[in-house]
């Protein structure tokens, strides 16, 4: 199960890492992040109500589970995109995706300090490799500490969202049924917060809502699902240090499609977070 967990988890990295490249586009036509962050969840709700009737799932759940699922979702996952998408306005967005993507060193703080679970070498240096290879990615221009703090903060808040996810043990729940309930509490804490700072744009092209549309089914669906299934399949840790492959994914995606400059730091960056997530899984499969 564990090559099965390294691959969902690698492949909702890569899909998630080509989401930002569509999002960039409709920013082009007048969207802003927190706008497609509404949509995305918005869009994808009734796909899922949808699917959950088809498969005849039930969406019965005890209240310990919505309470767990409305924790999670609102401060890991609603909080992490507000104050993300936020922290653009005052620093590069590389800049931000660089101290968010320090997530995967607070799983492994809150593991060990709090859940008292040890690290292994191995882990320790594939979170050492991909953190510094994480550091190639920063974009040196004009920042400010308020924006620097949000994009860090984020960063704090998915690891709890990682760890959610694990220890509550959401990952038994049925994946569909679970991402229903997740994007109705995500999509009204957007609302909520994105309509009293009015940043949610609601007269856009008909382009931005399609491609709305296939980034909703993209992370919403598909790329969330396997990295929940990711994570009950290898850990929080674990999954947490392969999900660092994203923003590699994003470069990819961004110099092919968006024709985006590819430098030699991000290259270097690349191989040492390719490197880290090929030792760990060599490491594992000896072990095994």
């Amino acid at each position: 199960m564990k090559k099965q967990g390294y691959f969902l988890t690698l492949l909702s990295a890569v899909i998630f890492g080509l989401t930002p490249t569509l999002a960039k586009i409709t920013y082009q036509l007048g969207n802003n992040g927190i706008t497609m962050a509404f949509l995305r969840h918005l869009i994808v709700i009734p796909i899922l109500w949808i699917m959950i009737k088809i498969k005849g799932y039930s969406l019965k759940i005890t209240r310990k589970q919505l309470k767990d699922i409305l924790c999670v979702g609102i401060i890991g996952n609603a909080l992490t995109v507000i104050l993300l998408y936020t922290s653009y306005s005052y620093i590069g967005v590389g800049s931000a995706t660089v101290l968010h993507f320090m997530y995967p060193l607070f799983v492994c703080l809150i593991y060990y300090f709090y859940y008292h679970q040890p690290l292994g070498k191995a882990t320790l240096l594939c979170l050492l490799l991909a953190t510094v290879g994480i550091t190639f990615f920063i974009e040196f221009n004009q920042s400010s500490f308020l924006g620097m703090i949000m994009a860090l903060t984020s960063g704090v808040f998915f690891a709890y969202y990682i760890v959610g996810v694990d220890k509550k043990r959401l990952g038994s729940l049925n994946p569909y049924v679970l991402n229903f309930y997740f994007a109705i509490s995500i999509a009204g804490c957007i609302l909520l917060i994105g309509g009293l700072t009015r940043q949610i744009q609601w007269v856009l092209p008909l382009k931005v809502y399609g491609y709305a549309l296939v980034i909703a089914i993209l992370t919403s669906i598909i790329a969330i699902i396997c990295l929940q299934q990711g994570i009950k399949y290898i850990g929080g840790s674990r999954a947490s240090i392969i999900s660092m492959f994203e923003p590699v994914t994003s470069v990819i995606f961004g110099c092919f499609i968006l024709k985006e400059q590819l430098t030699i730091l991000k290259i270097i960056g690349s191989i040492l977070i390719l490197g880290s997530i090929l030792y760990m899984i060599i490491k594992e499969e000896n072990h095994d």
